[in-house]
C-alpha cells in the first residue's frame, strides 16, 4: 500500500516544467473553485490544491481508475497547499478521473482531466 504524501512538494526528477493549475478549496464541506481540471500529461503539468481558511483537507483518487499521478492521497495542511506532481506514464489521456475532496464538514467529487 502506498503511504500518503506528508511533505508540501514530492515530485520526480523531470526535465518538463509543467504549469501548476491551482485548485483552492472554497470550504470545509470539500468544495473547490473548479470541478474539473485539465493536466497536459506531455507538459508535466500539475494540479495544486490550496486549503480552506485554516483548515486542512484530504484528496483521495480511491474511485476503481485510480489516481493518475504516483500517489493517490495527497493532506492539504491547514492553510497550505500540496502539489500533485506531473502525471504518471501509465495515466490514460482523455480519461476523466474522479477524487474525493475530505473536508472537516463533509466532501465533494471534483476531477482531474488528462490531455496529452
Amino acid at each position: 500500500m502506498r503511504q500518503p504524501s506528508t511533505a508540501k512538494v514530492l515530485h520526480r526528477a523531470s526535465k518538463l516544467k509543467g504549469v501548476h493549475k491551482n485548485v483552492h478549496i472554497v470550504s470545509d464541506d470539500g468544495r473547490v473553485d473548479q470541478n474539473d481540471v485539465d493536466i497536459s500529461k506531455s507538459m508535466a503539468d500539475e494540479v495544486t490544491w490550496f486549503a480552506h481558511g485554516a483548515e486542512g483537507a484530504t484528496i483521495e483518487f480511491s474511485s476503481p481508475d485510480g489516481s493518475p499521478f504516483y500517489d493517490s492521497t495527497f493532506r492539504v495542511p491547514a492553510a497550505g497547499s500540496i502539489a500533485s506532481g506531473p502525471a504518471t506514464s501509465t495515466a490514460v489521456v482523455n480519461k476523466y478521473y474522479k477524487y474525493t475532496v475530505k473536508g472537516r464538514a463533509g466532501q465533494n467529487d471534483p476531477g482531474v482531466i488528462i490531455h496529452n
